[in-house]
C-alpha cells in the first residue's frame, strides 16, 4: 500500500451505498476530504477546463498503477480523473 500524505482526494457525484473511510489515517496522513456533485465531470469533459488542468483518465481496476504510484514519484503534472465506467 502507498503511503501517502499531504494530498486532497475529491469525491465526485453520489455513492450507491454508505461507504467506510479511516478518518485516523486522513488525519495523521494530512490527506484533505472535500466533495461535489457530479456535473463537475461535464465541465471538464467539454474539453475546455480539461485541456488545461487534466493530466490522465484511468479506469478505477488500475487506480493504484496508473494514479497513486504516478503521483506517489511527482509523475504527475495535473489533475488524474479516475472513470469507472472504463
Amino acid at each position: 500500500m502507498l503511503e501517502l500524505t499531504d494530498g486532497r482526494v475529491v469525491l465526485l457525484g453520489l455513492q450507491k451505498a454508505p461507504v467506510a473511510l479511516d478518518l485516523l489515517a486522513l488525519t495523521l496522513r494530512e490527506i484533505g476530504l472535500i466533495s461535489t456533485v457530479a456535473h463537475v465531470c461535464g465541465i471538464l469533459a467539454d474539453g475546455t477546463v480539461a485541456e488545461a488542468v487534466e493530466d490522465r483518465i484511468v479506469p478505477l481496476e488500475s487506480l493504484v498503477p496508473d494514479a497513486l504510484a504516478p503521483i506517489a514519484a511527482g509523475e504527475v503534472h495535473g489533475k488524474v480523473l479516475v472513470d469507472p465506467r472504463r
